[in-house]
C-alpha cells in the first residue's frame, strides 16, 4: 500500500503536528490472519467499511480475548487520503484495551482527542470528520462481531494531561460571572474533557448547582452510579481539570443520593 499516493488531498497544514507524525509513521498499519489470531488464542473479528470507486476503504482487524472481551491487539488497513490513515490509526491507539462494549461507545471527538497537540485544538479539520465516521463504522462492524463475547466491566480514566493543567489558568474574568454564566462555564469544561469519557463506560454527569461560588454539587447517571471511582479517581479527576481551567478554588461534591455503591 503506498500511503504517499493520497498524502495531498488535505493539507498537512491542517492537522495537529501530534496526527502528523502518526501519519507518516503508523504503528498499527497491517492486518492479522486466522492463523495468527489461533495462534495467540484470539478471537479476529474485522470491520469493512467504504468503497473502492470512492477512494476510501477501511480495513479494521481486531484480536478479542475470548475470556473477557478485552481487545488485546488491532491493526488496520486504508485505501484513501493521508486524513485516513490518521484516524485509523488514533482508533486503533484508542481501542487498546479496551473491551469490544467501551469500543462501541468510541466517538469522533474521542478520536481526535487522541492526537491532539492541545486540548482546545483539534487536530483534523473539518473536512477530514467523514473519514473518522468511515472509521468508526469499521469499528462498530468489527465490536459486532463480538457480542457473544462476556466482556468485564471496566473504568476508563479521564486523561489528566500534567502540562496542559500546568498551563491552564483558569477561565478569564470567572470571579466577574453571575451564577448562571458560572454554571455555563463548568458545563462547557465538562462537557469538552470529562462526559466524554464517562460517556464510554456507559456513565453520565450533570451538575446540579453552584454553592457559594466555589461549591458544585454534580450528579452521577447510568454506570457511574453503582463505580467506585466515583467518589475516588473519577471524582478527583474531575476537580483536577475544573480546578485548572475554570476556578482553584473550586469543589466538586457528588450529590450521594444518586449513588448505588455498596
Amino acid at each position: 500500500m503506498s500511503y504517499p499516493l493520497f498524502s495531498s488531498i488535505l493539507p498537512w497544514k491542517a492537522y495537529s503536528k501530534k496526527l502528523a507524525q502518526k501519519i507518516q509513521n503508523p504503528r498499527h498499519a497491517g492486518f492479522f490472519s486466522c492463523e495468527e489470531a489461533q495462534e495467540r488464542r484470539m478471537r479476529l473479528a474485522i470491520g469493512k467499511e467504504g468503497d473502492g470507486k470512492r477512494g476510501c476503504v477501511v480495513h479494521l482487524y481486531l484480536l478479542v480475548d475470548e475470556s473477557d472481551g478485552i481487545i488485546a491487539d488491532a491493526k488496520f488497513q486504508v485505501l484513501g487520503p493521508s486524513a485516513l490513515i490518521g484516524a485509523a490509526e488514533a482508533a486503533c491507539e484508542l481501542l487498546m484495551r479496551k473491551t469490544y462494549d467501551q469500543a462501541l461507545r468510541i466517538t469522533a471527538e474521542l478520536i481526535d482527542k487522541q492526537v491532539r497537540d492541545k486540548t482546545e485544538a483539534p487536530a483534523f479539520p473539518k473536512e477530514a470528520f467523514s473519514y473518522l465516521n468511515s472509521v468508526l463504522d469499521a469499528v462498530v462492524q468489527a465490536a459486532e462481531k463480538c457480542l457473544d463475547i462476556p466482556f468485564v466491566e471496566q473504568f476508563v480514566p479521564t486523561p489528566l494531561d500534567p502540562h496542559a493543567l500546568n498551563d491552564a489558568a483558569g477561565y478569564p474574568g470567572w470571579k466577574e460571572l453571575n451564577k448562571d454564566q458560572k454554571i455555563a462555564v463548568i458545563e462547557q469544561v465538562i462537557a469538552q474533557d470529562i462526559r466524554p469519557y464517562i460517556e464510554l463506560d456507559a456513565g453520565g454527569i450533570e451538575v446540579l448547582d453552584l454553592i457559594d461560588d466555589r461549591e458544585i454539587t454534580i450528579a452521577y447517571q447510568g454506570a457511574c452510579t453503582s463505580c467506585h471511582s466515583a467518589t475516588g479517581a473519577t471524582l478527583n479527576a474531575i476537580q483536577q481539570i475544573l480546578c485548572a481551567k475554570v476556578d482553584p478554588a473550586l469543589r466538586v461534591i457528588p450529590d450521594s443520593s444518586f449513588l448505588k455503591i455498596q
